[in-house]
């Protein structure tokens, strides 16, 4: 009896495996099975890339991260270097020229009266009423309008009331400044009087010093004149240091 199911179970899966459409009830019946082992297969291969790149990528945030590191230590080494030469230049009285004296400023805007600053240097140091207060060789910003032994005070040329006597540095035709508050000049000039955005202005002194830089114009036809608005030639809220040049009245 044994014998005679076993070769009628062998009979069946012969004739399974030999008719079309046994066979195709086989695979309709086994290809959930198999599709799912497919996509394991096909994962599972992915496998190995999916680790390697993962560890390029943590490799080359490490890098990154680093340079951000050193980038930022580097900004850390340019402002102490600053710090330091700032320092030196106030300690070693570091001057552009033999006559000038360097002064710290130690308190500007806001903290003082609208366009005056105040310094660490005084008539101990030689500085005296009417001396001229620069930021380079060639930049005057005002003028010492009063002084103690170890401070002094600077109104800038845009000082309102202030008045200085300049020239166009691009055609040396004179005009006159006037202080208007808030590190700005301004001035009144004919409808023909050459002058330009972004023309310099200067004055006379030992040397020629820019003062001021046009920053707009505005004509007013039927006056015949125009309005000429001018700026300081440096940014007074990130100037720390300055440097005064004696007057001397022969």
């Amino acid at each position: 009896m044994k014998m005679l199911l076993m070769f009628f179970f062998i009979f069946i899966l012969f004739f399974l495996f030999n008719t079309n459409s046994a066979h195709s009830l086989f695979s309709d019946i086994f290809y959930p099975f198999f599709k799912t082992g497919d996509y394991f297969y096909n994962s599972l291969s992915q496998m190995p890339k999916f680790f390697t790149d993962k560890n390029e990528l943590i490799k080359e945030n490490t890098g990154l991260s680093n340079k951000m590191e050193n980038l930022y230590n580097n900004i850390i080494d340019y402002e102490s270097v600053k710090y330091e030469n700032q320092k030196l230049r106030k300690e070693l009285g570091l001057k552009l020229a033999e006559n000038f004296i360097t002064a710290s400023i130690v308190a500007k805007p806001p903290q003082t009266p609208l366009d005056s600053l105040f310094l660490d240097k005084g008539t101990a140091d030689g500085i005296n009423n009417g001396d001229f207060v620069l930021t380079g060789e060639r930049i005057l910003i005002g003028k010492i309008t009063k002084v103690g032994k170890n401070r002094a005070t600077v109104a800038l040329n845009s000082f309102v009331g202030t008045v200085t006597y300049g020239f166009v540095a691009r055609t040396d035709e004179p005009l006159e400044i006037k202080g208007a508050g808030g590190n700005n000049t301004e001035t009144k000039m004919p409808i023909d009087f050459d002058i330009v955005v972004g023309d310099k202005i200067m004055v006379n002194g030992p040397f020629n010093y820019t003062v001021a830089i046009v920053g707009a114009i505005e004509e007013n036809s039927s006056s015949g004149f125009k309005k000429i608005m001018m700026s300081l030639p440096v940014n007074i809220s990130k100037t720390n240091i300055v440097f005064i040049e004696p007057i001397i009245n022969e």
